[in-house]
């Protein structure tokens, strides 16, 4: 098989109120930081199989459109509605690139949470031949070498169109040179389901 006629992996199947689920989760864990309790993981016994079955996300946050937090894993390890509800709390609090949110933010806060399929291993031979696969298919990427892993959401794309860009600046987000191409490169490739909502606190 051609690496262009290699097919992306399928998006999670979660329907609109399974997503919304999970946007309230994100809400309850990023609302629970400014309440007097400690923020509680969600009940398990609310949801159903496919939210709970192990999952991996990424939940961005954003105030007045500006980057404000962005985790996440690519690999599926715990429950999808922990992971969504963990993501959340450390994108808000614990990502190292941003002061933590403020409770004077949350008036302008959105929350996207990104649920990823299961990466796929691109089989490639070079650069060139990526980039061609790249030019068909706008998905999620996955780079990693020896100790070294850049991750970009299919997102990316509408900053980063054109395929030579987005490359370059994942391989920049590795800490490697633009023009950074080796043999032991692996490339995984995946989709994502999304929502995106306005912060709104549950206990209101």
């Amino acid at each position: 098989m051609s690496v262009t006629s290699y097919q992306p992996p399928q998006k999670p199947a979660l329907n609109k109120g399974e997503m919304t689920q999970l946007l309230d989760i994100a809400r309850e864990a990023i609302s629970g930081h400014f309440s007097e309790d400690l923020p509680r993981p969600p009940q398990l016994d609310l949801y159903n199989r496919k939210l709970l079955a192990n999952g991996a996300c990424f939940v961005t946050l954003e105030v007045n459109g500006e980057l404000q937090g962005c985790l996440g894993t690519v690999t599926a390890n715990e429950p999808l509605v922990i992971e969504v509800h963990n993501k959340a709390r450390d994108s808000a609090y614990q990502d190292r690139r941003f002061m933590p949110l403020t409770e004077d933010q949350l008036d302008s806060l959105t929350i996207e949470i990104s649920v990823l399929s299961e990466p796929k291993l691109l089989q490639v031979d070079s650069e060139e031949a990526l980039l061609t696969y790249l030019e068909a298919h706008q998905v999620g990427l996955i780079l990693t070498e020896h100790h070294a892993q850049a991750v970009f959401l299919p997102q990316v794309w509408a900053k980063l169109p054109k395929p030579a860009n987005f490359l370059k600046a994942l391989k920049q987000k590795a800490g490697w040179p633009m023009n950074h191409w080796s043999p032991n490169i692996r490339v995984k490739t995946f989709t994502t389901t999304q929502i995106k909502g306005k912060y709104i606190s549950p206990i209101a």
